[in-house]
C-alpha cells in the first residue's frame, strides 16, 4: 500500500498574520531571510537583520560563545534565535539564548527556557514594544533568570535580573561593562555592542 507524502506548510511575508496552531508552527517550512515569531495563534512576519543588527548582535555573541568554551561546567549551549514556546499561541525566538548546565539540561526547547536571553532591539516601534514589554514580561514569567535588552538607538542595554525578592533593573550606557553573577567573570565592554 502506497502512502502518501506528508505536505509540509510553506509560509512568508504574505502570511503575516496567519492564524497558527503550535504544531504548525514547528513544522512548517520558511521563507527566508524573514524572521517569525507567533503570538495570540497569528503569525508575525518581520524583517530580516540589517547590518546595524549584526554589528550589535556578533560582538555579544562572540563573547558568549568564548565563555562557553573556557566554562563549560557552567554554559551547555549559546543558541542564536533561541526558540521558546511562551503558552499555546505564542511562540517567541529570542535572538540569543544562554541555556546553563543544571537541571533543565534534560528538557529540549521550545519547552526548555534558557536562563538568559538577549534581545537586539529593532528599528520599528513593534518590535520595540515587543522587546521592551511583551517579551520582558512573558520571559519573566517563563522563568528567564536575566534578560538582556541591547538598544543601540538608546545608546543603552537594559538588564532585567530576577532574583528572590523581585526583578531589579539596570541600564547600562557605552562606557559600562555588562557583568552578571550568572556567567561569573564574564565582562563585555559595552562600547563594542552600543
Amino acid at each position: 500500500m502506497a502512502t502518501v507524502p506528508k505536505t509540509v506548510l510553506r509560509l512568508g511575508p504574505d502570511d503575516d498574520g496567519r492564524i497558527l496552531s503550535a504544531e504548525e508552527f514547528a513544522g512548517a517550512d520558511y521563507d527566508e531571510p524573514w524572521k517569525y515569531e507567533r503570538e495570540r495563534w497569528g503569525l508575525i512576519v518581520m524583517p530580516p537583520d540589517g547590518p546595524g543588527h549584526d554589528d550589535s548582535s556578533e560582538p555579544i555573541r562572540d563573547r558568549l560563545g568564548a565563555y562557553r568554551i573556557a566554562h563549560p561546567d557552567i554554559v551547555e549551549k549559546v543558541v542564536s534565535e533561541a526558540w521558546v514556546r511562551v503558552d499555546d499561541g505564542t511562540d517567541r525566538i529570542g535572538d540569543i539564548g544562554i541555556y546553563l548546565v543544571g537541571p533543565r539540561s534534560a528538557i529540549e526547547r521550545p519547552d526548555r527556557v534558557p536562563e538568559l536571553m538577549y534581545e537586539i532591539v529593532s528599528l520599528d516601534r513593534q518590535s520595540r514594544e515587543r522587546d521592551y514589554v511583551k517579551k520582558r514580561r512573558e520571559y519573566r514569567a517563563l522563568g528567564v533568570r536575566e534578560y538582556v535588552i541591547i538598544d543601540r538607538m538608546r545608546h543603552r542595554a537594559t538588564v532585567h535580573t530576577a532574583g528572590p525578592s523581585g526583578s531589579r533593573k539596570r541600564v547600562l550606557r557605552p562606557d559600562d561593562v555588562y557583568e552578571t553573577p550568572l556567567l561569573p567573570g564574564l565582562a563585555i565592554p559595552l562600547r563594542e555592542i552600543l
